[in-house]
């Protein structure tokens, strides 16, 4: 043993000056079996091990060493000791030089040494050269290991990860920069790296919810997704975001160029809506809340306690009558003819409402009208057209903002079918419904139906929100979920009133083909808007022209024009003829006549 101490002071990486120490030491040396054994029944002795001083950290193509220390707790008469580098491929130049033992084999990936004999008071040093390749960014795993010779597994090892470079950002696909999102935002991006790596992405939201969200480990080269929580989502307003990477030991690469978004999303409903789930909801950044009140043959007796409810939570709330075309509904009193008037008075009913609006504890700012594939009945098209414009007119009237909700996409073509594809209503907000499911990134994206952009009808040119979600069980609540453009919400109901829509000018040119053009003009002498205002059947003379023409929405002291064409057979250049025709609005058609002078 006192042999041994003697080795140990020439040992170079011993502090010098012990040598006068060493009798002292050599006579402590011999009762050191006596105090293993005493110590042997408690304490373990020490296992071989590696102790590592890498460097942790370095930037690309750059050589740079790593420093192992190998120890041990039993003598060997010949030993296996190296290190190895994951993933090879990714390599360069790999340098190993050890304190001791000769080289016994040397890779791109491995090199080993052999030595012996070896001992508990001995240590070799290992040091590594190492350099990657100049298109490798990420991490690599060092491991530096010993074995008995021949054998396939370790002794030991000691398996470290460094960071070669920074990783870039991902290329992100969702969501588009600029759209209109809901509250609950999902992401897509994809990072392809010359090298699989194992990364994090790291995803940093600023607006009025601050919030860095960072994913699971998951392989470069594989589109990574992440959904927000509709139980956990962002208030509604203006965000920045930005996506960075992360490599395996967490060492974080540029953020991505940020990207604009608006957040504002809604929920509506039809059921019971609980406090508890209201406040939730809210919480989590939904901030409209549409209630079902009249569903085409029945009342929704959830109504009133829901928008109440709604409104303490914090909410901006409206309502909605399902509209029916079939007259199917049984309710107490129900009319054989159930105009559209009458139905959104049921849906009113249902909320609570009372003679005027001040009977509602909230401001409802809108009352929707609900048009679908259902309850259609045998009308004509024009006669749906007159139904909805009653249900729309009656809606302002009472001193509410009408709004209308309807699909019209692939083999739900509920608007083109129903209407004959009316472009009556295009002044008003259109509520759009487009299910699709929890799984789509871009099932929010308030101008895209799917991952393709959607196709405009009925004459609106956007869409105001889009239905996005159905039917989900979020909170204890079954709730659909609503991407809104902001300014849809940025109104307070209006003053109820009245319109008037008379003929103001009827005019005639004769055509070069000797036929007629009559332009009439109608002026609404009213306090509100006339919404779908339309030119009928018309008789000049013996001729007459059939169907209905579009006008639109006809504001206050406003005026629209539509033109009749008729064949020279209605009267003689230089007479008079009587003209006939009807002027269509929510409160009814009203005929018209007047003598005209025909040039």
């Amino acid at each position: 043993m006192a042999d041994k101490i003697w080795a140990i002071a020439k040992d170079p990486f011993w502090p010098r000056g012990i040598e006068p120490y060493m009798p002292l030491l050599c006579r402590i040396s011999r009762l050191l079996p006596l105090l293993a054994l005493l110590m042997a029944a408690s304490v373990s002795r020490a296992d071989t091990f590696f102790l590592v001083q890498p460097t942790l950290e370095t930037e690309v193509g750059q050589y740079t060493n790593h420093t192992a220390f190998l120890y041990f707790d039993q003598e060997f008469a010949n030993l296996e000791y190296g290190a190895r580098v994951d993933t090879p491929s990714a390599v360069a130049t790999l340098d190993l030089a050890s304190t001791f033992g000769t080289l016994k084999s040397s890779s791109i990936g491995e090199v080993v040494y052999q030595g012996g004999p070896l001992n508990q008071f001995m240590r070799v040093r290992l040091i590594m050269g190492l350099k990657t390749k100049n298109d490798f960014v990420g991490t690599l795993k060092i491991t530096f290991f010993a074995r008995l010779p021949g054998a396939t597994t370790d002794l030991t090892y000691r398996t470290v990860t460094v960071s070669i470079g920074q990783l870039p950002p991902p290329g992100m696909g969702y969501p588009v920069a600029n759209e209109n999102l809901g509250c609950a935002p999902a992401f897509q991006g994809l990072l392809t790296t010359a090298y699989p790596q194992s990364v994090m992405y790291q995803i940093e939201m600023t607006g009025p919810t601050q919030r860095t969200v960072t994913l699971p480990l998951q392989s470069t080269g594989t589109t990574f997704s992440f959904f927000t929580l509709e139980s956990d989502g962002y208030q509604p307003g203006n965000y920045t975001w930005r996506v960075r990477t992360l490599d395996s030991r967490g060492r974080p690469g540029p953020w991505s160029t940020p990207r604009s978004n608006t957040l504002f999303g809604g929920i509506d409903m039809a059921g019971t809506a609980t406090t508890s789930f209201l406040n939730t909801m809210r919480a989590a950044g939904w901030s409209t809340f549409f209630q079902a009140a009249w569903g085409g043959h029945g009342y929704w007796t959830s109504a009133a306690t829901n928008l109440i409810r709604a409104n303490q939570a914090g909410y901006k709330v409206a309502a909605y009558a399902f509209l029916n075309f079939d007259n199917g509904s049984t309710v107490p009193g129900a009319p054989a003819n159930q105009t559209g008037q009458w139905q959104v008075d049921q849906g009113l009913k249902a909320i609570g409402f009372v003679t005027n609006k001040t009977s509602l504890p909230y401001d409802l700012k809108y009352f929707m009208v609900d048009i679908e594939n259902v309850y259609q009945g045998t009308m004509s098209p024009d006669d749906r057209v007159q139904r909805i414009a009653e249900a729309v007119q009656r809606v302002r009237n009472l001193g509410f903002w009408p709004m209308l909700y309807t699909r019209n996409e692939g083999s739900n073509q509920w608007w083109n079918q129903y209407t004959n594809s009316s472009n009556d209503f295009r002044e008003l907000w259109l509520w759009d419904s487009k299910p699709q499911l929890i799984t789509h990134v871009y099932k929010d994206h308030l101008t895209l139906s799917n991952s393709s952009a959607w196709v405009p009808y009925g004459g609106w040119e956007v869409r105001g929100g889009k239905q996005f979600l159905l039917d989900q069980t979020v909170a204890g609540g079954n709730v659909d979920f609503n991407v809104w453009d902001p300014a849809v919400w940025d109104v307070n109901s209006p003053n109820p009133g009245s319109i008037a829509v008379t003929p103001a000018n009827v005019s005639v040119i004769r055509e070069l083909d000797n036929t007629y053009k009559i332009t009439v003009t109608l002026r609404n002498n009213g306090t509100i808007e006339a919404y779908a205002v339309r030119l009928g059947d018309a008789q000049l003379g013996t001729q007459s022209v059939t169907g209905r023409q579009t006008l639109g929405m006809i504001t206050p002291n406003g005026s629209r024009m539509g033109v009749y064409s008729f064949p020279f057979a209605a009267g003689n250049p230089g007479t008079t003829a009587f003209l006939q025709f009807t002027v269509w609005t929510g409160d009814g058609p009203q005929n018209h006549g007047v003598w005209v002078d025909l040039p």
